[in-house]
């Protein structure tokens, strides 16, 4: 998107405007505008990589779960090895790859603003600013708005300033975490009901009854058509078939 962006550029004004939040992987974006203009309490920076691996094996040894890995060389298995921490060489070279992550944002981000190194990393190190204090560190543009941003943007295409300017959106918004919380949270209601009726009904069978699964989604053929999550558990059950 970095490289888009410059390359857009090249042919057009382009101006970024920060609203609430543009830190991280927004100010990366960001950056690849000639003119960023924030808010005063814009929150920007987060020039840094955040990065972790997960170590489940007390989990596994709890629910009894055994999980193998079939790898060749010494390092195969850094990313999808969960089942035991890291060796110190493995933690090692972990660490190494965070840091390179780091130094590439960090130096994008110093050729982007016409920074040295050295100076841009006095203002990274995953540092959060304020539009303001950013603006003082030479992060941002300007302070002010996205009417502060479309009047820059129309000085640099050359429109009058009285004109009226049409603006397009481009995007559809994200959903947000309660939206998405409740949405998962209705999916897993549905099916917990569903199961619950195919038990039910189930403890009128006769004999002996071989793979549940099955007859489980044939008693709810009609509710995974509109049910995403039983969709994909149906998909999982049909490829171990």
């Amino acid at each position: 998107m970095w490289r888009e962006i410059r390359l857009l550029a090249n042919s057009k004004p382009v101006v970024a405007s920060m609203s609430d939040v543009a830190a991280s992987g927004g100010y990366y974006m960001a950056m690849a505008a000639p003119v960023i203009v924030a808010e005063k309490l814009t929150l920007t920076g987060s020039i840094g990589v955040v990065t972790g691996k997960f170590c489940l094996q007390k989990l596994y040894e709890r629910i009894d779960f055994n999980k193998e890995i079939i790898s060749k060389g010494r390092y195969a298995e850094l990313n999808v090895n969960d089942q035991r921490p890291l060796r110190p060489d493995e933690a090692e070279l972990f660490e190494k790859s965070a840091q390179n992550a780091y130094a590439l944002f960090r130096d994008k981000a110093a050729m982007s603003r016409s920074m040295s190194v050295d100076q841009m990393e006095s203002v990274a190190q995953g540092r959060v600013w304020s539009g303001h204090d950013a603006f003082s560190r030479g992060l941002v543009d300007s302070v002010g708005g996205l009417s502060q941003a479309l009047a820059i943007a129309k000085q640099k295409a050359n429109i009058p300033k009285d004109k009226k300017i049409q603006l397009v959106e481009v995007s559809k918004p994200s959903p947000s975490l309660p939206e998405i919380l409740s949405g998962i949270g209705g999916s897993l209601l549905g099916v917990d009901r569903a199961v619950k009726g195919v038990l039910q009904d189930m403890t009128s069978l006769s004999g002996v009854q071989a793979r549940m699964d099955g007859i489980l989604f044939e008693s709810l053929g009609d509710m995974s058509g509109e049910n995403q999550l039983l969709l994909l558990v149906k998909d999982i059950m049909n490829y171990f078939d």
